[in-house]
């Protein structure tokens, strides 16, 4: 989350985006009819691909050796967009694994958000520059620009040679280290992708890329010709919020509106304005099974818990069932619609996602992916307190907070 520092803080009491969206979008749809993949595409103005493989990495202990590894063996280019990147002996790898890279001779474009990678290290930053990597830092702050300033890249993005490309909900930093096992270390997802939508990935990146320097990146380096790795369809969205057609955000009113069974939510920071909540009651109401998982009070963003309690009372007397992570600060994104329609990716469940941030999410249509990740999800239940009507007052952050929240809820 990108969180309000009082310099950000400052430009976005002075800033807002449109947030209007129509809550009614996807209700005719149903995820399980054959229909649904047309209708899903009108929607958010994507295309599915087919041909792909897709790799679920569970906490760093998995993902980041993998990324290094596929840092280390690039041999045409690399790109590389993230919102929080922060000095850390895991940072520390990842500066030398991208310096030694460019020092070899391998383009390396990266991309780290002015605010969210603010502590990434000047050695770090010394040394990838001075090996040649081509680093740009998004959006530093100017008073003189509110709506500018408030837009941050939130994207994850790594791809490697054009072939092979990683997303997720990882930033990177001590605490994405390890497996979750204890307070220190947070709970979070990446993906692995190879196929032909790996080329989505770049041009997701290529947008911003030629937002900051003006350059077009082109060629065989950074859009190979592509082959087929496996059975999977993606559709890879990126927004931002000078795109006006809201993408991410429709994507996911018309998951919950098209779900006629069941639902999941995994999110970090779990705002949801009147017409997500709106929809989400629906759902409940029509009878589908509606399961949330939100972080406990380990939370690195407070405002978000505080305002998110706001309506937890609300969803739970319509049948929402609101499951509390204990173990460690919970930072994973995800949404399952009847065990068919998976989202994943960087966008949280909140305005600043949905609106403000430039983000990237992938839709899977996949009832065998789909399984993958409730298996996750069931997992993290174990881990978890089932917040209920009855002892919801255990949970719950003082009403001072909650009520003073309220005003800054719509950048969050």
């Amino acid at each position: 989350v990108a969180r309000l520092s009082p310099a950000l803080l400052a430009v976005c009491v002075t800033s807002c985006f449109s947030t209007q969206v129509d809550p009614s979008i996807g209700v005719s749809f149903s995820v399980k009819s054959s229909r649904f993949s047309g209708d899903f595409e009108k929607v958010t103005g994507s295309s599915w691909v087919g041909g792909n493989s897709i790799r679920s990495l569970s906490n760093g202990d998995a993902f980041f050796p993998s990324m290094l590894a596929a840092i280390r063996g690039a041999e045409k280019s690399i790109t590389f967009e993230t919102f929080a990147f922060v000095d850390a002996p895991v940072t520390q790898l990842f500066s030398q694994a991208l310096a030694e890279r460019a020092r070899a001779g391998v383009p390396v474009k990266m991309i780290l958000d002015n605010v969210g990678s603010a502590k990434a290290g000047k050695q770090n930053v010394k040394l990838m520059r001075d090996a040649g990597v081509e680093l740009y830092f998004y959006h530093p702050i100017n008073f003189l620009r509110a709506r500018y300033s408030n837009n941050r890249t939130h994207r994850k993005i790594l791809v490697v040679d054009g072939k092979l490309a990683y997303t997720g909900g990882a930033g990177f930093a001590h605490a994405w280290t390890g497996d979750a096992h204890k307070v220190e270390f947070w709970r979070d997802n990446q993906y692995e992708v190879k196929g032909l939508a790996v080329a989505f990935f770049q041009k997701a990146f290529c947008e911003n890329w030629e937002e900051l320097t003006k350059e077009q990146l082109q060629g065989r380096a950074y859009f190979p010709e592509l082959t087929r790795a496996g059975k999977m369809r993606i559709q890879v969205l990126y927004d931002d919020p000078w795109n006006t057609e809201n993408p991410i955000a429709d994507s996911v009113l018309t998951a919950i509106n098209a779900s006629r069974e069941s639902l999941i939510l995994q999110q970090a920071y779990f705002v949801p304005n009147r017409d997500f909540r709106e929809v989400i009651i629906a759902a409940a109401r029509r009878g589908v099974k509606v399961q949330v998982m939100v972080p406990n009070q380990l939370v690195d963003s407070k405002p978000t818990r505080y305002v998110s309690q706001n309506y937890w009372k609300e969803l739970l007397e319509e049948g929402v069932r609101i499951f509390q992570y204990e173990t460690s600060m919970l930072h994973s994104k995800l949404l399952i619609a009847d065990d068919k329609l998976t989202i994943i990716g960087s966008g949280n469940f909140d305005n600043r996602s949905f609106f403000i941030n430039d983000e990237m999410n992938l839709c899977l249509d996949s009832p065998l992916f789909a399984g993958e990740q409730m298996a996750m999800f069931e997992r993290d239940k174990g881990r978890s307190r089932e917040v209920t009507l009855a002892n919801l007052k255990q949970f719950l952050e003082p009403s001072y907070r909650r009520f003073f929240s309220r005003v800054i809820a719509g950048q969050l």
